[in-house]
Parts: structure tokens; C-alpha cells; sequence
């Protein structure tokens, strides 16, 4: 729970974003981390899959393997995972824009404050990010070093001055490229060959139509499992409810909306 903690608290809302970039790198972080919580505590601690006995042999097993159900025991981690892939463009921007040499988070302080100052201290916090900028730029202009951060300060176009543009606009390439990536990944997860699979599963529930018509996260499934007698493997198979996927269904439902 303290590893827990310490990482709701280290995603934070920072100065130098836009609100699509905390959308992705805030908001869906915390909420996929929050999902991913509620899942584990509801399959560790809870009840997720609830069996009855006696067990039967079963008589067509090839059919059950080939529908197999995969996803629900590890839907929290995949959701941990989609949580970290969420953080890491803005860990991309924090690290290559402070290697600029221009302090973002300060020259956004310093223009809200002239934002709400008087003439003549607005004046000054203008002069102070103006100076900041000019500083910077004619310093990298003169530098010549062959250090490999030096290196992708010249492909993103340092010595140009559009090194903090290059490298926010590959950002948001990033922050695209994760939503199509997790879109896919998702369908494959949840063995889903369908793109509109999600508004299929608002529909059937906005309709009344059960698991049992659509075949979407099923609540009762066979469990086979095999039992050694006699030196012999015996193959049983028992009912079970998979309460888990009520959870499932609403949380993978509201991800992809």
C-alpha cells in the first residue's frame, strides 16, 4: 500500500502542459491506477470466481479450449501497464525539455504572475522572461560539445532554436501513437476482432441483452482441471461464476469510450 501511495503521489499536474496533455498524463493515469486497485483488492482480498461440486468429466473439451477465457485474471496488470504507458510521454517532455536550458515551469510562474501585476511589475517579469529566453539561445548558439545529450540537443534542433518545439511536438506524437497502440492492444487482450466492440457492449446493455446472447464477458464459465488417480490423469470440469467480469465489463467499457 505504501509503494502504492508513493505512486499516486508522484503523478502530479504540471505548469508546461495543455489540457489534452494532462488528460492523458494525468487524469487517465490516476483513473486506470484507481481500476487496476479496485480490481486487485476485488481479485485478492474478495471472491472473483466462486465454483461448484461435484465435478463432472467433460465431453467436449476441444470446443472449451478454443474459447478459453484468458483476460480476467490479469486485467489488473494490464491495467497497471496501460497506466505506466499513459506516464511515459510526459516523462519523455521532462526529461529532454530541462535539457534545454530553459526553465519552463519558472518562465510560466513568472508570466502568471506578470498576468496579474501592475504595469510597471509587469514590465520587470516580461524583462525577466525575455532575458531567460535571449541568454539561452545565444549561449547554445556558441557551444560546441560532443556529448551524447549534446547530440540529440542537435537532432531536435537546438542550435536553431526550436529544440523545446521538436521535442513537444514529438510529445504529442507519443501521446497519439500510446492511445492507438493501447486501442489495439486492448482488442487484442479482450480477443476482440471488432473496433466497435465497446459501443456493441453499450448497446446490449442500454437494450437489456444478457452475457449469455452476446458472449461478452461471460459471468458463468467451465473450469477444467486434472486430477491423478490411480497413476492415470482424470480431466474434471466444474461451474463457476466469474463475479470479476461484472467489474471487467463496466471498467474495459468505459476505457474505450
Amino acid at each position: 500500500m505504501n509503494m502504492l501511495g508513493s505512486m499516486f503521489s508522484t503523478v502530479k499536474p504540471r505548469l508546461d502542459d495543455l489540457g489534452t496533455d494532462r488528460l492523458n498524463y494525468y487524469y487517465s493515469t490516476l483513473i486506470i491506477m484507481g481500476m487496476s486497485l479496485t480490481i486487485t483488492a476485488r481479485q485478492y482480498v474478495g471472491s472473483p470466481l466462486q465454483c461448484w461440486v461435484p465435478a463432472q468429466v467433460p465431453l467436449t473439451v476441444e470446443e472449451r479450449v478454443s474459447q478459453q477465457l484468458i483476460y480476467y485474471q490479469w486485467a489488473p496488470f494490464i491495467m497497471a501497464i496501460e497506466a505506466a504507458f499513459f506516464y511515459l510521454p510526459v516523462i519523455f517532455w521532462s526529461m529532454l525539455s530541462t535539457k534545454s536550458g530553459i526553465n519552463i515551469i519558472k518562465l510560466v510562474e513568472t508570466a502568471q504572475k506578470a498576468e496579474g501585476a501592475e504595469s510597471e511589475d509587469r514590465k520587470k517579469q516580461i524583462d525577466i522572461i525575455c532575458r531567460h529566453i535571449s541568454n539561452n539561445l545565444r549561449k547554445r548558439r556558441t557551444e560546441e560539445e560532443t556529448t551524447k545529450m549534446a547530440k540529440i540537443q542537435r537532432i531536435f534542433g537546438m542550435q536553431h532554436g526550436k529544440f523545446i518545439t521538436n521535442v513537444y511536438l514529438v510529445t504529442k506524437f507519443i501521446y497519439m501513437l500510446n492511445s492507438f497502440l493501447q486501442f489495439y492492444s486492448t482488442n487484442k487482450f479482450l480477443g476482440q476482432n471488432d473496433p466497435y466492440w465497446g459501443m456493441r457492449i453499450l448497446d446490449d446493455i442500454l437494450h437489456g441483452t444478457d452475457w449469455e446472447h452476446s458472449g461478452n464477458f461471460p459471468r458463468i464459465a467451465m473450469c477444467d482441471f486434472q486430477v491423478r488417480v490411480l497413476g492415470n490423469l482424470q480431466r474434471h470440469s466444474i461451474q463457476c461464476v466469474l463475479t470479476l467480469n461484472m467489474f471487467n465489463e463496466k471498467i474495459f467499457l468505459f476505457l474505450y469510450i
